[in-house]
C-alpha cells in the first residue's frame, strides 16, 4: 500500500511541476516589438525601402516580412496602423514572383487566409509584391520597386517570467 501512495504522490508532484512550468514559460517581446499571440510584431514607417530590402532587414531581427493567418492577427495589425498611418501602404510577406497568380509568404507558411482589394490582384504593371492598405487592412498587389514602410514578424521568445 505505501508502494502505491508514493507513486500517487510522485505523480502528483511531476504534474504539478510540468504544469507549472507550462503555465510560466511566456511569449514575449524585445523593445519596439509588440506581441500578438505567440508572435512579435515591429512596425517601420520612417526607413521606407524596396519590398527586398524590407524583407532582409526583417531577416536581420531573425524575421520576414509580416504574413497573415486569420481576421484576429489581421485585425490586430490593422487597428494598429490605422491608430497612427503613415504612407498609403506597408509592405507584406507575400509575392508571385515566382509563378505569377502563385503568391506565398516569404517565411514558408501556407499562403490560405486573403484578403484582396476589390480588382485585385491585378498585376498592373508586373506587380509582384504584396502590400496592405492603410486606409482599410485590404491587400494590393504592388510593384516590389516602390518604397514603403513595412511590418516584420518573427516568434515571440520565451522565458520562464514566475517559475515554479
Amino acid at each position: 500500500i505505501s508502494l502505491i501512495n508514493l507513486t500517487r504522490s510522485l505523480l502528483a508532484t511531476l504534474s504539478f511541476v510540468s504544469n507549472c512550468l507550462l503555465s510560466a514559460l511566456d511569449s514575449h517581446c524585445a523593445q519596439g516589438w509588440l506581441l500578438y499571440g505567440d508572435h512579435c510584431y515591429h512596425f517601420e514607417t520612417e526607413a521606407v525601402k524596396n519590398w527586398q530590402n524590407a524583407e532582409a532587414h526583417c531577416n536581420s531581427e531573425q524575421g520576414h516580412l509580416v504574413s497573415f493567418h486569420s481576421q484576429e492577427e489581421l485585425s490586430f495589425i490593422t487597428g494598429l496602423i490605422q491608430q497612427s498611418p503613415t504612407g498609403i501602404s506597408l509592405w507584406m510577406g507575400g509575392h508571385d514572383s515566382v509563378t505569377e497568380g502563385g503568391w506565398e509568404w516569404t517565411d514558408g507558411s501556407p499562403f490560405r487566409y486573403i484578403r484582396w482589394n476589390a480588382g485585385n490582384p491585378d498585376n498592373y504593371d508586373g506587380e509582384d509584391c504584396l502590400s496592405i492598405l492603410v486606409s482599410n487592412g485590404y491587400w494590393n498587389d504592388d510593384k516590389c520597386e516602390n518604397k514603403r514602410g513595412y511590418i516584420c514578424k518573427r516568434r515571440g521568445e520565451k522565458s520562464c517570467s514566475n517559475c515554479c
